[in-house]
């Protein structure tokens, strides 16, 4: 329920106390209950608050201190260096004496701690010519900055840790390195996100730290991939997308809202994204064994993840699309059929001439998910779910229609089949609208 409906029930208790329709101790349980939900609102902007001025005050320091850096003996630089760090550790021996354990003066007071770590290493590497590279300050400071996850229990260090391991990755990647140690320091975050989820996975937090996951997953397996095999992040990503999908239609399903339900949102979202792509020919180009990559920038040992996620993701795309079927969820189809076009389509154009093969594949993947959502949500009457099979549909028709490499009959031929389909399936549509009524 909403904050406004919380509001408008609590004002509602005195008119049916008065009318006789709940008794008194009925009226103060609700109360309570409503009260506490209307409440939830405040808590929320207090954390808010809360991240947003540890935040502030930590970027207000390193801009103080920037500003007459330079003026400063090395003896002073270390000391200001130390000094928000040291200010953070006993402002949180504070906290923990006192008893604010609150989620706005741990959230806030997490950030201002992860930021004073980071500051001290630049200042200190500054300060004493220390040689390094943005990877290594990343991954020092991330590695320092974990335990502050654990003694706060805060989620916005957990965030920036996630979002600087992902750093991390892409800077060893991009510099001829390979960045497989990603996986085992992301895990380090999970007993975090197992106990923020274990008593409500619907709230903030544990939301806002599922939606942590799945972008810096998504990001950091595009970087972690060594690619030797072209073409096999096809595979990879459509099966993770399929995965996410379906595994939050397994622990989100009943979730209320959208920002709710990270898992089936995003994988959703960068699923019909991965399909629409796959509707050009660029991506089919040139792979396969065929064209299997060799040289120094390539490490034999770090293919072994991709080998293995091509084989166990679209494994655990099948597995979880059955029990979603079997438990009558047959929208699932949608996402949970892109893992294996993935690997139909892969397996067509790694053939010689066999790209038109696989766009043609994906072409008719992607109008089927549309007119699906569209069938979809005329029986179901959401009219969210029509709208998204028109954006789907129309999107896939714009982008066929400014299509180059398709000639001009091919394209006309192909629209008055579209609109011909779409003719029947209004026909068909209105006469059992008008038979239900």
């Amino acid at each position: 329920m909403s904050q406004k409906q919380s509001r408008w029930m609590l004002g509602e208790l005195p008119t049916l106390l008065e009318n006789g329709v709940i008794d008194g101790a009925t009226a103060e349980r609700l109360r309570r209950h409503y009260e506490t939900g209307a409440g939830k609102s405040r808590n929320w902007a207090l954390t808010v608050f809360g991240i947003l001025g540890g935040t502030l005050v930590g970027l207000g320091i390193i801009l103080l201190l920037a500003h007459n850096w330079a003026d400063l003996s090395r003896a002073a630089r270390t000391a200001l260096a130390f000094a928000p760090l040291v200010a953070a550790q006993l402002l949180a021996l504070w906290v923990f004496r006192a008893g604010k354990e609150s989620a706005a003066w741990r959230e806030g007071l997490g950030l201002f701690w992860t930021l004073a770590v980071g500051a001290a290493i630049a200042l200190v590497a500054q300060t004493y010519h220390i040689p390094g590279d943005a990877g290594r300050f990343a991954l020092t400071w991330m590695l320092l900055a974990l335990p502050i996850v654990y003694l706060l229990n805060a989620t916005g260090p957990a965030l920036v840790y996630l979002a600087g391991l992902t750093f991390w990755a892409g800077d060893v990647q991009s510099n001829g390195g390979q960045a497989l140690p990603f996986w085992p320091l992301a895990a380090l975050i999970l007993p975090h996100v197992v106990s923020a989820a274990r008593g409500n996975p619907y709230a903030a937090r544990p939301a806002l730290l599922f939606w942590g996951l799945a972008v810096a997953l998504s990001v950091a397996l595009g970087i972690t991939l060594e690619k030797i095999l072209p073409g096999l992040w096809i595979i990879v990503y459509g099966a993770l997308f399929a995965v996410l999908y379906l595994a939050g239609e397994f622990w989100f399903g009943e979730a209320p809202s959208i920002w709710q339900k990270p898992f089936q949102t995003f994988g959703a979202v960068g699923g019909i994204a991965l399909a629409f792509l796959l509707t050009y020919e660029w991506p089919w180009q040139e792979i396969g064994w065929h064209y299997l990559r060799h040289g120094a920038a390539y490490h034999g040992f770090a293919a072994t993840l991709d080998y293995a996620l091509a084989a166990l993701l679209p494994v655990t795309a099948v597995v979880l699309l059955v029990g979603s079927v079997r438990r009558g969820k047959t929208h699932a189809l949608f996402i949970g059929a892109l893992p294996i076009l993935a690997v139909l389509g892969y397996a067509l154009a790694a053939r010689p001439r066999g790209e038109s093969a696989a766009i043609a594949l994906f072409n008719l993947y992607v109008f089927v998910v549309g007119l699906g959502l569209l069938v979809q949500g005329f029986r179901a009457r959401r009219s969210g779910t029509v709208n998204l099979g028109l954006v789907v549909v129309f999107a896939l028709i714009l982008l066929r229609f400014f299509d180059e490499d398709l000639g001009f009959v091919f394209r006309g031929v192909v629209f008055v089949l579209l609109g011909l389909a779409f003719l029947v399936v209004n026909l068909v549509l209105a006469r059992k609208k008008g038979a239900a009524q």
